[in-house]
């Protein structure tokens, strides 16, 4: 599917039917701290005058919420219904979209958009990744910026990934995440693995699996500048910004769109 109000089937169900813990399986995620970075990148790199902010997959707001108190007027995008339900109890100020993320379609409106979480690379094929950029262009006001994580796919290892758990009153979750790459191609797989384990004993299990786009930095960089952007490649650390070093495979990406030369139109 590709319009908005709708959820792309490649999603599953697992992210609906787990929005309500999903919270806790983030719990290391340091929303607060890759907000204040974000805050310091708009600082640094915006020049477009205003504080409309949108959030691409937002899931359940935390980076909403943070954002908020910065003073940005919050938007929020995500293709779970779920998920937004709970972004909006959380932000009840918030403007919140159901759609996909190569669906949004206002136009020089925002002054900073973000994409945490490497959620950009659920833009597939890699067409659906430059149809994101592209919108998010024309989103921008002139000297607004566009502000994500990605990972190189050359860099990725196939293997078990991450697990979290957590406690859930008498009961225990296990969440697993890790990507596959099969080393060529626009292809990779986010491999995901849920366990709940009731105080009784009883087990619920839910899998699923999320394609993504792979793509390498210097692909990257290249399709957002053929877009319009002027493109700033940091290291993937959120307490200082950094140059990104050479074979590093993670990094933070600040894509700028640039002040109309005198004269030209603005959008």
């Amino acid at each position: 599917m590709s319009s908005c109000d709708s959820v792309m089937e490649s999603t599953g169900n697992l992210y609906g039917d787990l929005s309500l813990y999903y919270d806790q399986f983030c719990a290391e995620v340091d929303y607060a701290e890759q907000s204040a970075f974000a805050w310091r990148v708009f600082s640094c790199f915006s020049e477009s005058g205003g504080m409309s902010y949108l959030d691409l997959a937002c899931g359940t707001g935390q980076h909403l919420a943070h954002m908020e108190a910065h003073g940005f007027e919050l938007h929020g995008l995500d293709n779970s219904a779920e998920m937004l339900s709970h972004a909006a109890a959380r932000c009840p100020r918030a403007h919140l979209q159901l759609c996909d993320l190569a669906a949004f379609d206002q136009v020089a409106v925002f002054d900073l958009i973000t994409c945490f979480l490497y959620s950009i690379h659920y833009s597939h094929p890699t067409s659906a990744l430059g149809e994101t950029f592209g919108r998010a262009y024309r989103a921008l006001k002139a000297g607004g910026t566009l502000l994500f994580n990605t990972v190189d796919a050359r860099g990725i290892r196939n293997n078990a990934g991450i697990a979290t758990e957590v406690t859930d009153g008498a009961a225990r979750l296990r969440f697993q995440s890790g990507w596959t790459y099969a080393g060529e191609g626009d292809v990779m797989r986010l491999n995901l693995s849920i366990t709940r384990v009731g105080d009784s004993g009883q087990q619920q299990s839910w899998r699923d699996g999320h394609i993504m786009t792979a793509t390498t930095l210097p692909q990257l960089q290249d399709m957002l500048e053929k877009t319009g952007f002027t493109v700033t490649l940091l290291e993937h650390d959120y307490q200082a910004m950094r140059p990104l070093h050479e074979g590093s495979f993670n990094a933070i990406v600040v894509a700028v769109k640039p002040l109309p030369i005198t004269g030209e139109a603005t959008n």
